[in-house]
């Protein structure tokens, strides 16, 4: 039991609690059974947020912007880190469900956040990019390639 829970543990992010890219490609490979969809976010702002602050604020921001991305989608989605600044979530549903939740997303989780500095409450921001990628019946590699041409970075 000790081992499963070790390896459970090794395939969250320990910083946000999300899957990381390689448990995610995991699952995104997994999901033969119907459609599914990807909202991919690239949330630019965390590596200026630990260059211009400190690499705790850096941490406290993803940490905000990870609870709130949690209770801005369905129960039922499965959320990863697949970068330093990169997101992706799997839905299994149709791509019209991660659209319309892309669309909440990047107006309500973009901005600025509260964070704490020596004390002292400092507003890093954050700005986001979103994309959709659906199934649409191609290979796994061939939708990952996708995700890879919006999440370029690692």
């Amino acid at each position: 039991k000790r081992i499963d829970s070790l390896e459970a543990a090794a395939t969250i992010d320990d910083l946000t609690k999300l899957f990381n890219r390689g448990e995610m490609e995991e699952r995104i490979r997994s999901s033969t059974s119907g459609a599914y969809s990807l909202l991919l976010i690239r949330a630019g702002g965390l590596r200026v947020a630990a260059l211009s602050y400190t690499a705790g604020v850096a941490a406290e921001l993803a940490a905000a912007f990870t609870k709130r991305l949690k209770n801005s989608l369905p129960q039922n989605v499965v959320i990863g880190r697949w970068g330093e600044e990169d997101f992706v979530v799997l839905f299994h549903a149709p791509k019209a469900d991660a659209i319309n939740s892309g669309k909440f997303v990047g107006e309500h989780l973009a901005g600025s956040y509260a964070c704490i500095q020596d004390g002292k409450t400092v507003r890093p921001a954050l700005q986001l990019r979103i994309g959709v990628v659906d199934s649409n019946g191609d290979k796994v590699d061939r939708v990952l390639d996708r995700v890879n041409e919006f999440l370029p970075g690692k």
